[in-house]
């Protein structure tokens, strides 16, 4: 078993955290934004789901931003 703390989705959920804090959205706020349920974005910033390409888009969109930005602080 991969521990959370060593998953890309761990990284990447908290990437999306500090970036939706940033903007100081609730995550209720922000997954009305992108259209997903809050239960459903708690678990995406949790790390406890993979997210598909489409979800990391609306992200994205969301924050006004490229997609790839909301890769470019995980580690390699």
């Amino acid at each position: 078993m991969i521990h959370k703390y060593n998953s890309i989705n761990f990284y990447l959920g908290n990437e999306i955290r500090k970036m939706r804090e940033g903007r100081g959205y609730t995550q209720s706020q922000f997954a009305e934004i992108c259209g997903i349920s809050r239960a459903y974005y708690g678990r995406i910033e949790r790390g406890e789901y993979n997210v598909t390409v489409e979800l990391c888009k609306k992200i994205a969109d969301g924050f006004g931003c490229h997609i790839s930005e909301l890769f470019i602080n995980l580690p390699t």
